[in-house]
C-alpha cells in the first residue's frame, strides 16, 4: 500500500479486536518500515492492562487507538487513567450520545489525548468541528465494491454530506438539527418476525 501512496499518506491499521498482545506487538513492528501511524483496536475492548503495554511497547511515531467498543464515560476513564492509547474513538450511537461524548473529549483533553470518533457520519462531523483535540473524523466506506463513496446511512438519510477530496466544509453542516431528512421512499421491513 504504501508503494501506491505518498509518505506523507496517513496509513492505519484497524483489527477490530481480533489480536492479543503479543500479536499486536509483532503486527506493530512488522508495519513499522511502511511508515504507518496508528495501530486500531486490536485487543479486546475491556483489555486496560494489554493496551497500556501495547501502547508503551509500540513503535516510535506509531499511535494505539481504541474505544469503539467502549460503552461509558468510566470505560474512558479507565482508558485515561491506564495510559492506554493515544488516540479514543468513542461511537456516538453506542457511548451514550453526543453529551457524553463531550464529557469523553473533555477527559481526554485533560490528559492530552486525541478523539477522532467511530464513524457514525454527520453524527460526528458536528462534534469534530467543534472540539480542538479532535483532528479529523473517520469516514466509513459503504460501497459494497469500495468503488464510490457512498454516505454511512444511505439509504435511510438524505442530505448526508460526503468528503470531496478528503474534506468535508463546515458549511456542509450548515442546516437544521443534524442537516439530514429520513428518506420516506427507503422500505423499511423487520429482519426477523419475532
Amino acid at each position: 500500500m504504501r508503494g501506491r501512496v505518498s509518505d506523507d499518506f496517513f496509513l492505519a491499521y484497524d483489527c477490530w479486536m481480533s489480536l492479543d498482545l503479543g500479536y499486536a506487538l509483532r503486527l506493530a513492528e512488522g508495519l513499522r518500515p511502511y511508515g504507518f501511524r496508528w495501530i486500531e483496536e486490536c485487543l479486546p475492548p475491556d483489555d486496560y492492562w494489554g493496551y497500556a503495554a501495547l501502547r508503551k511497547a509500540v513503535p516510535k511515531g506509531m499511535m494505539v487507538t481504541t474505544g469503539e467498543h467502549e460503552a461509558t464515560r468510566w470505560g474512558f476513564r479507565m482508558l485515561l487513567e491506564m495510559g492506554c492509547a493515544d488516540v479514543l474513538q468513542p461511537d456516538v450511537g453506542w457511548c451514550g450520545g453526543l453529551t457524553e461524548m463531550v464529557k469523553i473529549s473533555a477527559m481526554a483533553d485533560a490528559k492530552s489525548v486525541l478523539v477522532v470518533p467511530h464513524g457514525s457520519s454527520v453524527y460526528s462531523y458536528h462534534f469534530v468541528v467543534t472540539r480542538h483535540n479532535s483532528p479529523f473524523a473517520e469516514f466509513l466506506m459503504m460501497a459494497p465494491a469500495a468503488d464510490k463513496v457512498v454516505p454511512m446511512f444511505t439509504p435511510l438519510l438524505l442530505d448526508e454530506p460526503v468528503p470531496e477530496g478528503g474534506r468535508l466544509k463546515a458549511s456542509a453542516l450548515d442546516a437544521p438539527g443534524f442537516g439530514v431528512r429520513l428518506n420516506p421512499d427507503c422500505k423499511l421491513h423487520r429482519p426477523h418476525l419475532h
